[in-house]
């Protein structure tokens, strides 16, 4: 427990995604397949860390700092909170691929490979999440995540290998794939909370609520996106705020495409 209290100390944003994925999540497809996507993320990346930091797949061959993340929980060696950000890095992945193949969807519209379709769009949203992300990571001693990691073979992408950004492409498919598949496959052990978000542009995704939350209903289906977007803000944010503006330029400019595709496939629904 000293452990966890140490982590969540020292690693505030962490457990503020965390508390912000739950209440998405658990609004968007209920507490059964939120549990299953938080465990089932929670494994899969702890077991690709192990295999990373002992052969190098799948992101490359790295090693942890132990002597800068005293007292924080470990599983094997793996810092807790690490394989931990992959639950809402992906569910942040997945909801805005779905978002924004929703505006090319028509109400009601079914077709053959729109789930597979989804899952890699989710899967490469997270890489690009990734992207962001990892290269501030990395540079940890200038503010206070501190230097908790180091590359054997350091890339050229602000320190990061490509082959990082490669694995985090094969993780977050493994997750998304494996969470959708078993949706499929289990739909009584896994009933989802409300309508899927693909129906209707969003109409009545949350069910007939009472008219007074017309307002909340079609607002909170955006919350996902903009949960997308927080988390590239945050990493944009430090980027400029130790200096990297290259790096924060570089973020950017990938937020904005995201941001700018999903406009345009959505105005043109």
């Amino acid at each position: 427990m000293s452990g966890l209290l140490v982590s969540m100390a020292h690693r505030p944003y962490v457990f503020a995604f965390l508390a912000a994925f739950l209440f998405l999540a658990i609004m968007r497809m209920g507490w059964r397949r939120t549990v299953l996507w938080l465990v089932s993320a929670y494994a899969i990346a702890w077991i690709s860390e192990i295999s990373s930091i002992t052969n190098g797949f799948p992101y490359g061959l790295y090693s942890y700092v132990y002597e800068n993340m005293a007292g924080e929980l470990m599983m094997a060696g793996v810092p807790f909170f690490d394989s931990l950000s992959y639950a809402f890095l992906t569910f942040a992945g997945f909801t805005t691929g779905e978002y924004i193949l929703l505006g090319n969807a028509k109400s009601g519209e079914r077709r053959p490979g729109r789930a597979l379709t989804l899952v890699f769009l989710g899967a490469l949203l997270t890489m690009l999440l990734d992207v962001m992300v990892d290269p501030i990571a990395t540079m940890g001693e200038k503010w206070f995540l501190g230097h908790i990691h180091t590359y054997a073979y350091p890339g050229f992408y602000f320190g990061v290998p490509l082959t990082n950004f490669g694995g985090w492409f094969i993780v977050s498919l493994a997750i998304i794939g494996l969470n959708v598949l078993l949706w499929h496959l289990c739909p009584r052990l896994l009933p989802e909370r409300q309508k899927p978000i693909t129906l209707d542009k969003y109409h009545g995704t949350f069910g007939r609520n009472p008219a007074g939350r017309a307002g909340i209903r079609r607002i909170f289906p955006h919350m996902y996106p903009a949960f997308y977007a927080g988390i590239s803000l945050f990493a944009i944010f430090m980027s400029f705020w130790v200096g990297e503006w290259k790096l924060g330029l570089a973020s950017s400019c990938i937020l904005l495409g995201v941001t700018a595709v999903g406009a345009v496939k959505r105005l043109r629904a």
